[in-house]
């Protein structure tokens, strides 16, 4: 009976639940058989199942940063430095996480391999024993002639499916260079983006340093401030004191000028009757 994707899918689970890696040898071994290369392609899509299931799994909301965008200082550098840290930090993850499954898949199809190499020595085995055998007993030569052509139809496809899951592995193995390489790549960008936090430290350090001038000066300023404040408030005081001082001398002033006045007056009077009496006496 050949087999479905249900069967090969139910196979893995069972074994995945039994604490058993399900490799395409464990998973033919449970079934008690089958095709290397039908249960490779139903094991291609359990995987990709069972790999979106565990992003679902692992996903995260972010958490809102809005309100810290608006703190001055230190700790809007410290979010940004967290924030990029987070960020290396699940790149890198996620790279060890691709590194570990291609080097399982290679593992899984070398063990397949080494399968298939076994099973294939087991039918040439048979193969020559069931040849012997037609030879020596010549009977039954058409079925014995057909039960060699069945085992060279085995062995052929043993080979096939041995030739593909050598290429698997090939590819396996380019797809391991090729993460080695991203691999290098992201550790280049992560030096890079810690010597950018880096420079985000002694930014967020000079700004800080600068607030804390900025705070002494103010701090002097608002004393200076202070200074002039109650000298100007004095000064009003004294200029009240002159204004005063100043209308009062107006008034004496004024006083003075009525006097002088009247002075005038009566020395006019004077002089007029100064001139009389001279009249007078010249008169006499």
């Amino acid at each position: 009976m050949a087999l479905t994707i249900q069967q090969v899918h139910n196979t893995a689970d069972q074994l995945q639940e039994q604490g058993i890696k399900p490799t395409l040898a464990e998973v033919r071994k449970a079934l008690g058989g089958g095709s290397f290369t039908t249960i490779s392609e139903a094991m291609k899509s359990w995987r990709q199942d069972n790999q979106q299931e565990e992003q679902l799994r692992q996903v995260e909301l972010p958490s809102s940063i809005a309100e810290r965008l608006q703190t001055l200082g230190a700790d809007m550098w410290q979010t940004a430095i967290d924030i990029a840290n987070d960020r290396l930090v699940k790149e890198r993850e996620a790279l060890e996480s691709i590194k570990a499954k291609s080097q399982a898949e290679t593992d899984e199809a070398q063990e397949a391999v080494k399968t298939l190499e076994s099973e294939q020595a087991d039918l040439l085995v048979q193969l020559d024993e069931v040849t012997a055998t037609a030879e020596a007993a010549a009977i039954s030569t058409a079925q014995m002639t057909a039960e060699r052509d069945t085992l060279l139809q085995t062995l052929s496809d043993t080979q096939h499916a041995l030739e593909l899951e050598q290429a698997k592995t090939d590819a396996a193995q380019v797809q391991l260079a090729e993460l080695h390489s991203s691999f290098d790549q992201q550790s280049k960008e992560l030096n890079v983006n810690l010597s950018k936090v880096a420079t985000l430290e002694a930014t967020a350090n000079s700004d800080k340093a600068e607030i804390a001038r900025l705070q002494i000066e103010l701090t002097a300023t608002k004393d200076e401030l202070k200074t002039v404040t109650t000298e100007r408030n004095e000064i009003a005081t004294d200029t009240a004191e002159v204004k005063g001082e100043l209308k009062a001398i107006i008034a004496e002033r004024d006083k003075l000028s009525g006097l002088n006045e009247q002075l005038t007056t009566q020395q006019a009077t004077l002089s007029t009757d100064h001139q009389l009496l001279l009249k007078q006496y010249e008169a006499v």
